[in-house]
């Protein structure tokens, strides 16, 4: 209860202290409306003042006084003064009160208050019974009344309470009768009765004063609302009477019914829109039909060749007997949002560039075709190959266009009813739509070897002629699909196997294509943790002299054997390397791994060590193999490394830099494989290889061709005119190896002399074999 008595104070203190301190414009109009509502009591009050003084001088008329005259004198005075304060606030159009003018409004309260207070101090212990008894009956009034009057103004009802309360206390203890302490009690009473009530008169007038003017400001929102909802918005409001006609029909309505309003009025609406409508009249009179509330009713009416999206909401009217009397609501113009949304749907399902359909399209027409017809169709997957050179070499505006010529030709070859798409980059689609299933494998072949040829065809861009080739994955919807991802992904392998396979071609998805995609993944996976689980090791195949019959080389092979897969082939695992970005990785560990065994364990014999263009094309390849060699202690010139001329194709430049660097630290470069590219001479004339690997082809058609044994014997005597040495790789028979001692070859390689061994194996075999003498019948009669 204290608690509540202390908070009621606190908020007393708080809304005294705003109305009195408070200079803001929200407080200044609540000082007004009290202040007006005290100015409205004032011609009366002044008037009741004038008449009680007049009626206090005839109480006195036997006895009165110059002193009391004088005081009468004042009260008119008073009265009159205040009476012209209020004939002039009357006319002003002010809003607002300030504080000062509240303030003199308090002070005129005291003065009033002390004048009628003068009264009872002087005259009330000299007068007599009956003028005793006047001064109290009129002194309590004006108490009270006073205190209703002023109860707009708080501080200046408590200053005239306060002060008639101290005068008429005074008075009565001037008086000096001890029947007058009661009086007294009663005094202090009816003052605080007084107070309180003037306090709460002017808390409730403020709530009111505020919860009027929040009113007002709603009232003044709405309004505002209202006249922009007439003059921008893009909804009317409609009704219609039990007969369904409409009534008092709107300037707006008629608008968004593209009509007249004469037309419209007591016009029977759901007929009138069954005959302008494309679609929703029916359902606009199922809603009415219910007789229930209804939202949304979609409406598309057509009126001079336009179409406008209306959707109506609604509720039932009732008259005052609960009778239905027709029906009200509001119609909106949903014409632009519709327009949006269509718009925004095309942009969502449309390639931006190439105006073709995108990968949500496809996806949803793959989806519709594996519902509707899951036996039937196919989807091309095509990829343009080299479009990412003449993209960034020419910039991407030539790219984008070279893009929207493409898409042109693949419209102008797919069939009429086949979704064409592109998938974003270099990458389109085409869904095929069959009816049978044995025509998918066909159509789908025939037409992928039309879009190879149609888009390998030059194209005419500005001044420039262009040539992109495609390569083309199939993957028919056979009925084991049931999945749009699945399908994606099955002309995605079969893309792959097209693009590995030379690009420029079309493939086509089988269960054995999908079991070589799984194991390469399997072997990627495996390869990537290959390293740090040293399940990869170094197998060495030796390299045999064959003037001296002597081993002075060999070639350290890789091998890798994995816990899950088991033994996997060179042949498998390093072109997976070499795609996935591992080759630099495996390759340095080959390579350092290589300079261990031959400074510790292979004495006297050169290492060979095949290098991969991904890790020659490395700016720090060169330093790699310097480190290698000071780390492990190998002199350069026991380290042999071999390169095939693939590492030119790129940037033959860079290419040549870093061989020379290699050469300069003393290493030795065998070019491997020589023969079987396009450029061999040329390399041959701008670096000093060591050796030229000749590749095993050349051995096995030199023993069937006579133009193949011609092409290795000119190698060789190409070779030691340029001071280089040759080995035959692959000589895997006796004929085979006297044709190559016979073809004058320096050194042979193959499993005739020695399949790859493990170290542990390698060593003991070159001590036997150079206690050995050359056999007799692998040399040349």
């Amino acid at each position: 209860m204290l608690n509540s008595f202390i908070s009621e104070m606190r908020l007393l203190r708080n809304g005294i202290r705003t109305m009195y301190g408070d200079t803001g414009a929200a407080a200044g109009r609540i000082r007004h409306e009290h202040l007006s509502a005290v100015l409205r009591l004032t011609p009366m009050a002044m008037v009741a003042n004038m008449g009680n003084a007049s009626l206090i001088l005839w109480s006195f008329k036997d006895s009165l006084t110059p002193g009391l005259f004088s005081w009468w004198a004042v009260m008119m005075t008073l009265a009159s003064l205040s009476l012209l304060s209020w004939f002039r606030f009357r006319n002003r159009s002010s809003t607002k009160v300030s504080c000062r003018a509240i303030r003199r409004s308090t002070l005129h309260a005291g003065v009033l208050a002390l004048a009628w207070g003068c009264l009872p101090v002087v005259w009330f212990a000299d007068a007599g019974h009956s003028q005793q008894v006047a001064i109290t009956a009129l002194f309590t009034g004006m108490m009270g009344a006073g205190a209703f009057v002023l109860g707009a103004l708080p501080l200046a009802s408590m200053a005239y309470v306060a002060v008639f309360a101290a005068s008429a206390l005074w008075a009565l203890a001037r008086a000096g009768e001890p029947q007058f302490i009661a009086f007294a009690l009663l005094v202090l009473l009816y003052a605080f009765m007084v107070l309180v009530g003037g306090i709460s008169y002017w808390r409730k007038a403020t709530a009111l004063i505020l919860a009027r003017n929040e009113a007002v400001r709603h009232e003044q929102m709405l309004a505002v609302v209202l006249q922009d909802f007439e003059q921008r918005a893009t909804d009317a409001l409609w009704e219609i009477d039990t007969e369904g006609r409409l009534q008092q029909p709107s300037a707006r309505l008629a608008k968004l019914l593209h009509t007249a309003p004469d037309t419209l009025r007591g016009l029977s609406l759901v007929p009138w829109l069954e005959q302008h409508t494309l679609s929703g009249s029916g359902d606009l009179a199922q809603a009415l039909a219910k007789g229930v509330p209804f939202h949304n009713v979609a409406v598309v009416i057509e009126q001079g060749g336009q179409q406008c999206h209306l959707a109506l909401q609604g509720k039932p009217l009732f008259d005052e007997l609960g009778q239905h009397s027709g029906w009200r609501g509001v119609v909106s113009d949903r014409t632009a949002i519709e327009q949006a949304q269509q718009l925004l749907q095309r942009q969502a399902h449309t390639d931006s560039l190439t105006q073709l359909a995108n990968r949500l399209s496809l996806h949803a027409a793959i989806e519709q075709q594996l519902r509707v017809k899951p036996h039937s169709g196919a989807l091309l997957l095509l990829d343009l190959d080299h479009f990412k050179t003449i993209n960034d070499s020419l910039g991407h505006s030539v790219g984008d266009t070279l893009l929207t010529c493409v898409a042109e030709r693949l419209l102008q070859h797919a069939p009429p009813h086949s979704l064409v798409a592109r998938l974003g980059g270099d990458e389109f689609a085409i869904l095929l739509h069959h009816n049978d299933t044995g025509a998918d494998t066909t159509e789908a072949q025939a037409l992928a070897s039309r879009l190879v040829t149609a888009l390998s065809r030059p194209y005419q861009i500005k001044e420039r002629r262009l040539r992109v080739g495609a390569s083309v994955g199939i993957a028919l919807i056979d009925g084991e699909v049931t999945h749009v991802d699945e399908l994606l992904v099955r002309a995605d392998i079969a893309l792959y196997d097209a693009k590995a396979h030379g690009r420029g071609r079309a493939a086509e998805y089988t269960h054995a294509l999908r079991e070589r995609t799984r194991r390469r993944a399997e072997v990627e996976e495996g390869l990537r943790q290959a390293v740090r689980r040293d399940e990869l090791s170094l197998h060495w195949q030796p390299k045999v002299d064959l003037s001296t019959w002597k081993i002075t080389g060999t070639e350290a092979l890789l091998r890798w054997e994995s816990p899950q897969l088991g033994k996997v082939s060179p042949g498998e695992f390093i072109p997976v390397a070499e795609q996935e970005g591992m080759m630099d990785l495996i390759g340095l560990w080959a390579l350092r791994h290589a300079c261990e065994c031959a400074r510790n364990q292979l004495k006297g014999v050169r290492v060979a060590v095949n290098v991969s263009p991904v890790q020659l094309a490395d700016p720090e390849f060169v330093s790699l193999v310097q480190s290698v060699l000071e780390s492990t202690g190998l002199p350069a010139d026991r380290l042999e490394l071999e390169i095939t001329e693939s590492v030119f194709i790129e940037d033959t430049e860079a290419a040549l830099k870093q061989l020379h660097a290699l050469h300069a630290l003393g290493i030795h470069v065998a070019l491997d494989d020589f023969g079987t590219g396009y450029s061999s001479l040329s390399y041959l004339c701008r670096f000093p290889f060591s050796t030229l690997k000749i590749d095993r082809s050349f051995v096995q058609e030199a023993m069937e061709r006579p133009e193949a044994l011609a092409v290795v014997q000119h190698i060789a005597q190409l070779a030691r005119s340029l001071k280089m040495r040759t080995v035959c790789e692959g000589v895997e028979t006796p004929e085979q190896l006297a044709m190559v001692i016979g073809a004058g070859i320096d050194e042979a390689q193959g499993y005739l002399l020695s399949a790859p061994k493990p170290l542990e194996f390698f060593n003991s075999f070159t001590e036997d074999w150079n206690t050995q003498q050359a056999p007799l019948e692998y040399l040349p009669e």
